[in-house]
């Protein structure tokens, strides 16, 4: 995730919020700093209906992928390419530039695609194969905050 240190720092907190501790020797959910079982404060964090694991990137990358709709980078270049190109004349027709690369080369498009998400790593980023706006994403902190 290519997500700046302070958004990090709150969705971290988020995702301590909204899960218990849980402990696996015992396997339950455990209130306080301590199993009173076992004495063990070394907790994996569960997220009812969903799971128990170590860490929380386990639990942003759900909250994300919940609350956050993936982006249609295809769709975003092209209309990038529509934005700052000039129209496509052929004869006495002309064409949207965005559409022309898509249907004449896909692989340049393709290409075209790759760079604009690797070029804009401070606007997207991949969670499971899925580009998510980082704004949604620092919205979405807020709303559930």
């Amino acid at each position: 995730m290519t997500i700046t240190d302070d958004l990090r720092e709150k969705l971290t907190a988020l995702a301590f919020d909204m899960t218990d501790n849980f402990c696996y020797g015992c396997y339950k959910v455990v209130q306080g700093e301590k199993c009173p079982s076992c004495g063990t404060d070394d907790f994996m964090r569960h997220l009812d209906g969903v799971g128990v694991e170590y860490g929380t990137d386990w639990v942003i990358e759900h909250l994300i992928k919940q609350h956050c709709t993936p982006i249609d980078a295809e769709e975003q270049f092209e209309e990038l390419l529509s934005e700052t190109c000039e129209t496509v004349k052929i004869g006495s027709l002309e064409y949207d530039p965005g559409y022309v690369l898509r249907n004449i080369d896909p692989v340049a498009f393709r290409c075209g695609v790759s760079d604009m998400l690797a070029g804009d790593e401070d606007l997207y980023t991949e969670i499971d194969c899925q580009y998510y706006n980082v704004c949604d994403i620092e919205n979405m902190a807020e709303e559930l905050s």
